[in-house]
């Protein structure tokens, strides 16, 4: 990738040789001022605050540049801070705005600006947008149903042209207005060139809300494609006065960057950028997590101790017991009378004595109305125009030094105790935000977000043998500005095994894979019968062929495992596979934590139950781990196309013991033959 400039220091990534510099378009950050600059239709001609800037200069910084924008109308500087990494086909952009008034100035809109997206040599792009060759990949999310990628044309996205005017100007929008910043888009987009062979990504940073827009201008003579990215917005809750001297610096971070090649080498960049970036260590110990598919939050000594047990001996090297250890959520003290003997610490020394470290669940947001009482402090919680944000489970004001102070006390007590592993929940979200301290509810949103990772941060920095988990209702707030804070991310709240493929299969382009939390639940309590607490005998038959098992631990296998399920009740056969899992696992984790996804089949819906395969490949493409899914109900071949990667072997390396099942390996496809339904097997491919 390279970076261009021309004369007025406008400034494009490209992956070719210099262009004339006086092609270049536009500024490279978006700015709106005062209610009346950007008060047209959506999507009209452009008369924003911006297109009033000249560009002042350019200085080197200590990890890329800064380029200085004036305004002379409004008297204020506009700044694109930008950090360039070494190594990586990639940028990051901070905006910074300056008012230089003797009068106070709004923000309306304040981001980045990406132009020459898909330039294609001067000539029109306008068939380009329907045609196919260029692709916009967008991620859908939602509860139990993460990860779902969509691949459109910019015209099936809403970018097409209608005139031949030179001011008209084509636009579609992508944002998100909460702090769950993923529950219904991921804040990426991927922009595949198929002419050119080139694919462009975008992503925003940060537990807050955000906006695309991608736009073409000059109607059917439009030469590219352009990229407005934010998220600070009037249209999101957003707005700021500005008074003399004061600055303004966007809480969001905007990466971009340009690679050769399709969507696989886009994810690639993006994931070496997320490993050189992280604040916290990534991936960790191998955890066993008693919730899903396995206590439901219904906590006894009587559950914990067999499967703390068989834990311990499959290999486990975390064990975390979910909710249900507390008296309350919110105050967080230990529930000792629902353990008997011993109490909570009973059990937490119960897990150390076998070999592991000891985790709880927690929910630091959550701020119950009787802990003013407790505390006698009245700033403890979110409110937006004088009413409580979420008021039957009303969430935290992370500003208040009182919370703080209570929370870490509480955090400091268990780790007495022995805990060293948090998995910390985000149940329900503060919607556009808080004007508890009188900004606009989208700027409370940004500070309260920055206060709750600093608090987080603080806790890594006093404890750093804590690790810290960040499930966000199982991925609801998984952004990379908040999931850089923690080591492991829950990927989805999914119950279902075979449903689960589509989700940690698209979760893999969205995070480091030693990062994404892949529920692995082979003997599964479901949520019907989690208060008898067994698994009906009608039920077991399911699993007596040993597939179930399999298939959960080759869904774990390409990325931060994360163990659940009734082991204690599992016969002997199906503990062997899982032990065997583990394992292995344990064995292929340094290949994981260095290794980049790949989607030889694409990404698949959820709801199609299609054959899938995905992988990890390493640096140099010399190693493939592949997993391939049989998702139906029926035994079906399933034929993997590799030629991209040319390997020379393919190795079944997990179930030892074959089964019903075999494959072959010729001129780069693989064939396996799925006897039954609702198969998986794990492969390891060489040159």
């Amino acid at each position: 990738m390279n970076i261009h400039f021309n004369e007025a220091e406008e400034f494009i990534l490209t992956t070719e040789e210099p262009r004339k510099p006086e092609l270049f378009g536009f500024m490279n950050a978006c700015l709106t001022l005062d209610s009346g600059n950007d008060a047209e239709l959506f999507g009209a001609a452009v008369t924003s605050s911006s297109h009033l800037m000249v560009a002042q200069g350019r200085e080197q910084t200590a990890d890329g540049f800064k380029v200085c924008y004036r305004c002379a109308e409004k008297k204020v500087d506009l700044y694109a801070d930008v950090t360039v990494y070494e190594g990586i086909s990639a940028v990051s952009q901070k905006a910074i705005l300056k008012n230089c008034d003797e009068i106070p100035v709004r923000i309306n809109q304040i981001g980045a600006n990406v132009n020459e997206v898909c330039y294609d040599g001067g000539d029109s792009i306008a068939k380009r947008l329907s045609d196919g060759s260029i692709l916009l990949h967008f991620c859908q999310t939602k509860w139990q149903g993460e990860g779902q990628w969509n691949a459109v044309t910019p015209a099936d996205f809403g970018v097409y042209t209608t005139t031949t005017h030179p001011w008209e100007r084509t636009v579609a929008r992508l944002d998100s207005a909460s702090s769950w910043s993923t529950s219904a888009y991921y804040p990426l987009l991927i922009i595949e060139d198929k002419k050119k062979n080139e694919c462009w990504f975008f992503e925003i940073e940060g537990g807050q809300s955000w906006f695309f827009e991608v736009y073409a201008c000059s109607g059917h003579n439009t030469r590219f494609l352009s990229i407005k990215m934010g998220g600070a917005d009037e249209r999101l809750a957003f707005s700021k006065v500005l008074a003399t001297g004061e600055e303004y610096t966007t809480a969001s971070s905007f990466v971009y960057g340009v690679v050769k090649g399709g969507f696989d080498e886009a994810v690639k960049e993006l994931t070496k950028y997320k490993r050189k970036t992280t604040v916290a260590p990534n991936g960790c110990p191998l955890v066993f997590n008693d919730y899903m598919n396995c206590n439901w939050a219904c906590e006894s000594r009587e559950r914990l101790i067999g499967l703390i047990d068989r834990a311990a001996e499959a290999g486990a090297e975390i064990f975390c017991i979910d909710d249900g250890w507390q008296t309350e959520q919110g105050l967080w003290f230990p529930d000792d009378k629902k353990f008997s003997d011993g109490g909570v610490q009973g059990i937490l020394d119960r897990i150390r004595s076998k070999g592991m470290k000891a985790g709880v669940w927690f929910e630091f947001e959550m701020t119950p109305v009787k802990l003013k009482d407790l505390l006698g402090a009245d700033d403890l919680f979110l409110f937006r125009d004088g009413s409580l944000v979420a008021p039957w489970r009303p969430l935290g004001n992370f500003r208040s030094q009182a919370l703080l102070k209570y929370l870490n006390e509480r955090v400091d007590a268990l780790y007495a105790m022995g805990v060293r592993f948090i998995k910390n929940d985000h149940n329900n979200n503060e919607s556009v935000g808080t004007t508890i301290y009188g900004e606009s509810a989208g700027e409370g949103l940004e500070k309260n977000a920055a206060a709750f990772l600093a608090f987080i941060d603080g806790l890594r920095e006093r404890y750093p043998d804590l690790v810290i988990e960040n499930c966000g209702s199982g991925a609801m707030r998984s952004d990379w500005g908040t999931l850089k804070h923690f080591s492991v991310q829950s990927t989805s709240d999914q119950e279902d095994y075979v449903t689960y493929v589509s989700v940690l299969t698209g979760s893999l382009a969205l995070m480091p894979p030693e990062k994404a939390g892949i529920w692995v639940y082979p003997y599964p309590l479901d949520f019907d019968d989690r208060e008898i607490g067994v698994i009906p005998p009608e039920k077991l038959p399911a699993n007596a062929d040993g597939e179930r098992t399999v298939f959960n631990m080759v869904n774990g296998m390409l990325g931060a495992a994360y163990l659940s399920g009734r082991l204690d009740q599992m016969d002997e056969k199906n503990y062997a596979l899982f032990k065997e899992g583990v394992t292995l696992y344990k064995s292929l984790y340094p290949f994981i934590c260095s290794a980049y996804p790949v989607f030889p089949t694409g990404r698949k819906k959820m709801y199609r139950y299609e054959d899938n395969a995905a992988g990890l490949l390493d640096e140099n493409g010399e190693n493939l781990l592949l997993a391939v899914w049989n998702l139906s109900d029926e035994a079906r071949e399933v034929a993997v196309d590799l030629k991209k990667y040319a390997m020379t072997s393919a190795e079944l390396i997990y179930p030892s013991e074959i089964g019903d099942f075999s494959h072959e390996y010729e001129k780069n496809v693989l064939v396996c033959r799925f006897e039954k339904g609702k198969q998986a097997r794990l492969f390891k491919l060489k040159k």
